[in-house]
């Protein structure tokens, strides 16, 4: 065999071993693993970061429905577990983490982040760093929320249809297109806004609170209610990175009317005439910003289209006349329209730009924009806004075309 073709073959050969070694070397067992649901961040009255994350136990998972929460279980039966550390960095904390986890923490399945409202208040810039650098955070899957209350607690609730909280939270985020009461708003969303000069970030607001249907364990084999239950509820408003205010649920609708993020939902208005009541079901809507300058004065124009069905009609009315279905389709106009009106008065109350009109003027009219920018947290306040909203509420009635009003002697 040629000198040639041998040292070709050796040299074949020398790159393989390499590239398989090299395709091992940061090689993680799946075992060796505890895989992060959740992450909650607060600050300890030293100013430390106090890091909650949530992990899945797998031992109790394998024993099957019996491995589920119970009271009294031991901690090895338990769905899930929280490790609580300390530490002068996220990262300071997560790997002081080691001393209490025998798994190494790994944050690529993590889809929940909450912050306490004390840090929220003080700035998020320092440690939201961990969460934009970090190669194992899916931006985009992770929801950020703020909590009210101790987020321990949130984290700690059982989770009566599932593993854990963190697999709880994820799915009530899957159905908000009921309601549209409260935000979900991905980490990437909230670190691209941040960039934003005319524009403030917002995120959800989670707690825990009473559960109304807790009662004493009468039996037991059998689980009893938890006396808290989670709740997603609203947005909380941002100034840059520090936290200053919240909206209510109709308010947070009214924000996300504008932002195109209405899923769905209902609206319960007036009956025509003002007797009995309409519950339409929100099938979505859309929005557009229009900013015009007009001498020196900036005014932003709203115009939405919402479109639904009438689901329940209690009064004396025929659906089926043109009158009335004009008159349903504007009383549910007016009511998105004062939903966002009221968003917008709390926004401006407080200076957060979350809706993005300071984005929505910079590229209507740039060079004016150059020259406002620094000052458009003082001048948002004062900006007039003009909402009008088109409906079209009867695409569907239903069986039925008139209401069944009962009369009670």
């Amino acid at each position: 065999m040629p000198q040639r073709l041998i040292t070709a073959l050796v040299l074949v050969i020398v790159l393989l071993a390499a590239a398989v070694q090299a395709g091992c070397w940061d090689l993680r067992q799946a075992e060796d693993l505890g895989y992060v649901m959740a992450t909650a961040v607060d600050r300890t009255p030293q100013g430390l970061v106090k890091l909650l994350v949530q992990v899945p136990n797998p031992r109790a998972l394998a024993a099957g429905p019996r491995g589920g929460v119970t009271p009294g279980a031991s901690i090895s039966s338990k769905a899930f577990r929280n490790y609580e550390v300390v530490g002068r960095t996220i990262f300071d904390a997560i790997r002081a983490a080691a001393h209490q986890s025998p798994k190494r923490l790994f944050f690529a399945q993590n889809r929940t982040v909450i912050f306490s409202e004390d840090l929220a208040r003080q700035g998020l810039g320092d440690v939201l760093d961990f969460f934009g650098r970090s190669v194992e955070i899916r931006r985009r899957l992770n929801r950020v929320f703020v909590a009210k209350g101790d987020v321990r607690k949130i984290l700690n609730v059982p989770n009566p249809h599932g593993v854990c909280p963190a697999l709880r939270i994820d799915n009530i985020v899957r159905w908000r297109g009921q309601t549209s009461h409260f935000a979900a708003v991905p980490l990437s969303k909230v670190l691209e806004t941040l960039s934003l000069d005319g524009q403030e970030p917002f995120v959800g607001v989670i707690e825990a609170v009473a559960n109304p249907t807790a009662t004493p364990r009468v039996r037991k084999d059998l689980s009893m209610e938890p006396p808290l239950t989670i709740t997603l509820t609203g947005a909380a408003l941002f100034r840059q990175d520090r936290l200053v205010g919240f909206l209510n649920e109709p308010e947070t609708r009214g924000l996300l009317w504008v932002l195109n993020e209405v899923r769905g939902g209902q609206l319960v208005v007036p009956g025509p005439g003002g007797k009995g009541q309409i519950a339409a079901d929100i099938h979505g809507g859309q929005a557009t910003i229009k900013p015009e300058l007009t001498d020196g004065r900036i005014r932003m124009t709203v115009e939405i289209s919402v479109v639904g069905d009438v689901a329940e009609a209690e009064g004396p009315f025929d659906l089926s006349k043109p009158e009335v279905a004009k008159e349903i389709d504007r009383l549910c106009a007016a009511a998105v329209r004062r939903e966002v009106l009221a968003a917008v008065a709390k926004a401006q109350e407080v200076q957060s730009d979350v809706f993005g009109f300071g984005e929505a003027f910079r590229r209507r009219f740039p060079q004016e924009w150059k020259t406002i920018k620094d000052d458009w947290p003082e001048i948002f306040p004062g900006v007039e806004v003009l909402v009008k909203v088109d409906a079209e509420m009867i695409h569907h009635i239903g069986m039925i075309s008139k209401s069944r009003a009962i009369s009670v002697p």
